[in-house]
């Protein structure tokens, strides 16, 4: 499809009569009115196809040529070096926390947009969701002749609804041009946060509409022989909190960019310029090739899984998120019928361009991580999102936290895709679900220097691993969208921001209890320290209603609250500190229990809009763990008592769920008092237990309870 062309106002020079002008002006507004868009806005045709691009004629020529699958793979890995020397010196110099943490990722893209390759760390969720805005720039911009596309041009997106996972990220793309001819594009994207929103961070619960997330950045060329337009990039400067940090990241992501374009031209010197397009073209298809080829190995079937957010952001509700995997030979169609409604003045909203993401992330992190990561993987599959859910609701809705609802479709989907794999023991390493959820501060202000700062705090990275069939989860150890994640030094961000940390731990029974549990994380303690005040929110779900199921018997995470403590003056707290360190509660729980500190305490939803925050007063916000694999009453007693000499669990855990008995002063085992227990509780199961029918007839509800204010489908049909 040819895009429209320019609107452009008649040429006054070449009217001469009044009549020869009326009609012109005539021509013109029939124009305006009749062919010519206002605005050029989201494609739907873009963000609502994963379908790779078809084969361009430059593409058909370099794959008709003499290939050798040496030569080949020589030119894929020396690109994919490319990328990742390219993301490593983005982390490098890149000024945002995301850039730091590794919230990051860079992507060599074909000349119609399709992602063929990126970095092999950084956020692989970028790597599945980056395409839609270069093919925006594609369809837009290529014939428009007040804009084209020429070698040193320079683009840049963060609009969500253009495609990607929110606001808060930012890209940079510059095209890459061989004899003339446009071959592909370098691309860069980083979490950067702060974007003006209404909430500092980037990240903002409060937001009601699309007009409250701060700057929404359409595909737009904003430099020319790589030089930045100072006009362009005051004008972003002007609308955001820290325009240090976003002066300093433009240019970072342009440096990895042009490097990327620089050593790509390199390979093409030393090799061929078809070498390179060849290469890109079969990374994809291949990849979507054999994703599609795995898939047919797999039995047939349909897979379910049901979750549950327990908050809008702002208040209290249960909002349904339901996935459906059905797979027929090789082909797979993911589905989300039943799932709750898209909430029109509520930020936790998501889009198809990011849910799709979402399912490549997970087939590239948990599944098969020896495949080129590249836009391959998720064309493998067929989606069908219901219009007006919260998995599809449109580009009206707010979706600064869209990772909210999204963390829900990839746990579920990872239950429904192991449940699938179960079915081919050997080949996968089946793993119960990771924690998902961005349990995490922001802040904003004026820090100890005087310098205005905001951002997110980078406790999300800390996500406790799930699970493993034959181990134990792992502790504290990345996200689940970003596996070579770091969580960083406290001291750094001690430095940088008016905080002091009084406590980074892991926290007891956080994880899923099984045969193998999951992984613990941390409980964060921020105190606020050296300025007169501070704004601090959160965002996330899971304080009232677990967002982490155990898998095939094993339980999953508890709920994660935040806690609020206000000092009674900044003096006695540091006097507090001062003479009675010993003493002071340096977790939430003790804090609750014990007391111990002079002033007030209260526990809340984790989701909580920015609020001025004091010297001396205290957060306390935990991030969960993985969940469960396996029943509970088959883990080893030996690990139980492992578990509570390392402080993971309680005494309560080890003898109600795992029903272990054992000499708590030494921490010694009864085998025969705990093989009696445990068959006593498998006979309690037995007798509790009831036939199917019977269950579902007593269970089973015609409507949900009356005091559960309820968002989604109730409806029994089995399709559900």
């Amino acid at each position: 499809m040819n895009p429209p062309q320019t609107l452009t106002s008649p040429d006054a020079a070449a009217v001469q009569t009044d009549a020869e002008r009326q009609a012109a002006a005539g021509a013109f507004f029939a124009d305006l009115m009749n062919d010519k868009p206002v605005m050029y806005g989201p494609s739907a045709a873009i963000v609502d196809s994963n379908a790779l691009s078809p084969r361009s004629a430059d593409e058909e020529r370099a794959l008709a040529g003499d290939l050798d699958e040496v030569e080949l793979t020589v030119a894929q890995n020396r690109l994919e070096v490319i990328l990742e020397s390219a993301k490593e010196m983005l982390e490098q110099t890149g000024a945002a926390p995301g850039a730091k943490w590794g919230d990051l990722t860079c992507g060599l893209y074909s000349a119609a947009g399709d992602l063929a390759l990126a970095s092999s760390s950084g956020v692989v969720v970028f790597a599945a969701c980056a395409s839609a805005p270069v093919k925006h720039i594609v369809k837009d911009w290529i014939t428009e002749p007040t804009v084209g596309v020429r070698p040193g041009d320079v683009f840049y997106h963060n609009d969500a609804r253009y495609g990607g996972v929110h606001n808060a990220d930012q890209s940079l793309f510059i095209p890459i041009f061989i004899d003339g001819v446009l071959v592909a594009w370098a691309g860069a994207t980083i979490h950067e946060g702060e974007n003006g929103a209404t909430e500092p961070g980037g990240l903002s619960p409060s937001a009601l509409s699309v007009y409250d997330e701060g700057l929404k950045i359409s595909p737009v060329k904003v430099a020319e022989n790589y030089t930045f337009r100072r006009d362009i990039v005051n004008l972003m400067q002007n609308n955001v909190r820290d325009p240090l940090m976003q002066l300093i990241d433009m240019r970072a992501k342009l440096a990895a960019c042009m490097r990327i374009e620089e050593r790509v031209l390199e390979v093409v010197k030393d090799r061929s310029g078809d070498l390179v397009v060849a290469t890109m073209r079969l990374a994809l298809e291949r990849t979507r090739d054999e994703v599609k080829r795995r898939f047919a190995e797999m039995p047939d079937g349909i897979f379910r899984a049901v979750g549950f957010c327990d908050t809008t952001l702002l208040e209290d509700r249960m909002l349904k998120m339901a996935v459906q995997l059905e797979k027929r030979g090789d082909k797979v169609i993911c589905r989300t019928v039943g799932t709750g409604p898209a909430i029109p003045d509520r930020a936790l909203n998501m889009d198809p361009t990011f849910a799709r993401a979402l399912f490549s992330n997970n087939l590239m992190n948990f599944f098969w991580s020896d495949l080129p990561r590249n836009a391959g993987y998720v064309a493998a599959i067929e989606f069908e999102f219901e219009a007006g859910s919260i998995a599809k609701s449109g580009a009206d809705c707010p979706n600064a936290l869209s990772m909210v609802a999204a963390c829900f479709f990839q746990t579920l989907m990872h239950q429904c895709m192991s449940k699938l794999a179960f079915n081919k023991p050997g080949d996968i390493e089946i793993i119960a679900p990771w924690y998902g959820m961005t349990q995490a501060m922001f802040y904003g202000g004026l820090n100890q220097w005087g310098m205005p700062v905001a951002n997110l705090m980078i406790d999300i990275n800390s996500m406790g691993g799930g699970a493993h069939a034959d181990r134990d989860g792992e502790h504290s150890c990345a996200p689940f969208f970003a596996s070579m994640a770091d969580y960083g030094e406290m001291e750094d961000r001690e430095t940088e921001l008016p905080i002091l940390a009084l406590g980074r731990s892991l926290t007891v029974d956080n994880h899923g209890y099984g045969r193998h549990r999951g992984g613990s994380s941390v409980e964060c303690i921020y105190m606020i320290w050296g300025v007169p005040e501070f704004a601090l929110g959160s965002l996330a779900t899971g304080s009232k209603f677990p967002t982490i199921p155990g898998l095939f018997g094993g339980y999953g995470g508890p709920s994660s609250p935040l806690t609020k403590y206000v000092a009674s003056s900044p003096d006695d707290l540091k006097e507090a500190l001062r003479t009675r360190g010993a003493e002071v509660p340096y977790t939430a729980d003790a804090l609750h229990r014990d007391g111990g500190l002079p002033g007030t305490w209260e526990t809340f939803r984790a989701s909580s809009t920015a609020d001025i925050v004091h010297e001396g007063d205290l957060w306390m916000l935990q991030v969960g763990g993985g969940g469960g694999y396996g029943d509970p009453l088959e883990r080893d007693p030996a690990d139980v008592m492992r578990d509570l000499r390392e402080s993971r669990i309680s005494h309560g855990t080890a003898t109600r769920i795992y029903h272990v008995v054992y000499d708590e002063a030494r921490l010694k085992v009864d085998v025969d008092a705990t093989a009696a227990a445990r068959d006593a509780e498998r006979a309690a199961r037995r007798s509790r237990s009831l036939p199917y029918d019977e269950f579902v007839a007593r269970w089973r509800r015609d409507e949900p309870p009356v005091a559960v204010p309820f968002l989604g489908s109730w409806d029994w049909d089995e399709q559900l």
